[in-house]
């Protein structure tokens, strides 16, 4: 399916809906839809969910409304890249890591394109949902010499 008939279809099925910054008190960016959110800034659907239903702000900045608020007067929207950015800046400001956490580099032989740096061992065990325990043995060599995690 072509990208123009995605853009169509998720107007005319999605939940559509504004998202709000609370600290310039404007009106930034409409979503068409809830999974166009999903895919483009990587928000959790119960994430979502609280947010349109309870009124909880995103990231302590962010209100996502279904419904036009005239109290927010000014209207500065900003593209889909500038949101994903923002986004991001605020989720590594807030982040809290341990401070005696180290940063791991995963490297997958298989799939080079998916390697990446984590910022502790449970960041990386949620991430390939495995086992600390299991994980920390193949940092520290205990696991024999070139054998690999789950063979990646």
């Amino acid at each position: 399916m072509s990208n123009e008939m995605r853009n169509k279809l998720r107007i005319l099925r999605g939940i559509a809906f504004f998202v709000y910054d609370t600290k310039t008190h404007s009106l930034i960016f409409k979503f068409n839809s809830k999974q166009h959110a999903y895919d483009n800034i990587h928000i959790n659907h119960t994430t979502l969910n609280d947010c349109l239903n309870c009124g909880t702000l995103y990231l302590n900045r962010f209100l996502l409304s279904k419904e036009l608020i005239n109290e927010f007067p000014f209207n500065t929207f900003i593209s889909l890249e500038n949101l994903k950015k923002l986004i991001q800046k605020i989720q590594l400001k807030n982040k809290s890591i341990q401070k005696n956490s180290k940063k791991i580099y995963a490297e997958n032989i298989k799939y080079p394109k998916i390697s990446r740096i984590f910022n502790s061992i449970n960041s990386f065990a949620k991430a390939v949902k495995g086992d600390r325990s299991t994980i920390r043995l193949y940092i520290n060599g205990i696991k024999k010499e070139g054998s690999l995690y789950r063979k990646q």
